[in-house]
């Protein structure tokens, strides 16, 4: 059974006192109430994603963000449990320790981060970006395998760009397997509208884009170029597309591939580089 703790009492509880004060204000209560209501929570969380600028905007829009987040948690908390075994499965890991799950409103950082709580790997799932059931759905099963990757591995989570493409490879390859059938702009946007013409563009600009990669990878900034907040002529994220086909030509099962150690991975993107 998933192990799940639901913030969103706490939200509500803060968002009924906050809802007619004025914005700064709502970010006191912010702080003083839905914080401070699992102070291990938010240390946890923003140790692995501190980004807090966001929540200005958030505050402000807080008849939305109420409405979004009580919609999200049910789904969500459901989703959960019907996703993460299957991930399970697909990467052999059946019997195996179960990553923890937050459902939180967060500080419009990140959709979902995996850092650690009480010693325990754990998914914060923000609801303030919540779309839709079956885009979450692959969300789920995407953020699950980083997860599990993040167990098997003995070393923290590395941040050079042959290993990102291999860990987010890696993560859209299981979501495609446990979320069968989905419009292929889900297993890169998750049910985000607005991005109809970035999935051709990625297809049409393949070989371009693994050329690009290639010449910069030992470049620290290709990783925020590629993945982050960085642009590829104008477009974000594209190593995510380069990454999920990159992946999809190694001939090993899903299990291998999230056995392999943290050195085997990078080998294994710069073999697949070559190749192409």
């Amino acid at each position: 059974m998933a192990h799940i703790l639901d913030t969103i009492p706490s939200f509500e509880a803060f968002a009924r006192k906050a809802f007619l004060e004025s914005p700064y204000t709502r970010e006191t209560l912010w702080e003083e109430g839905y914080e401070a209501a699992h102070p291990r929570v938010f240390t946890a969380f923003y140790a692995a994603e501190p980004g807090r600028s966001g929540r200005s905007a958030l505050v402000r829009d807080l008849s939305r963000v109420r409405e979004v987040a009580r919609q999200g948690a049910p789904v969500m908390g459901q989703l959960i449990s019907e996703v993460e075994p299957d991930v399970a499965r697909i990467l052999g890991m059946e019997g195996s320790e179960m990553p923890r799950h937050v459902l939180m409103v967060g500080p419009m950082s990140t959709n979902v981060v995996v850092g650690c709580l009480d010693d325990e790997v754990t998914l914060f799932h923000c609801l303030e970006w919540f779309q839709d059931n079956e885009g979450a759905r692959v969300l789920v099963a995407h953020e699950d395998t980083h997860a599990f990757h993040r167990m098997q591995l003995d070393v923290p989570i590395p941040t050079d760009a042959a290993w990102t493409a291999f860990y987010e490879g890696l993560a859209a390859q299981v979501s495609r397997t446990a979320v069968p059938g989905r419009p292929e702009a889900d297993y890169f946007w998750y049910g985000h509208e607005g991005f109809s013409a970035w999935l051709p563009w990625c297809q049409e600009h393949l070989d371009e884009l693994t050329e690009r990669f290639r010449s910069a990878l030992d470049d620290p900034d290709t990783c925020d170029t590629f993945f982050g907040s960085g642009l590829v002529d104008g477009r974000w994220r594209v190593g995510f597309y380069l990454a999920d086909d990159l992946v999809g030509r190694l001939d090993r099962s899903l299990p291998e591939l999230i056995a392999m150690t943290a050195d085997e991975g990078r080998t294994a993107m710069r073999e697949a580089l070559n190749a192409r």
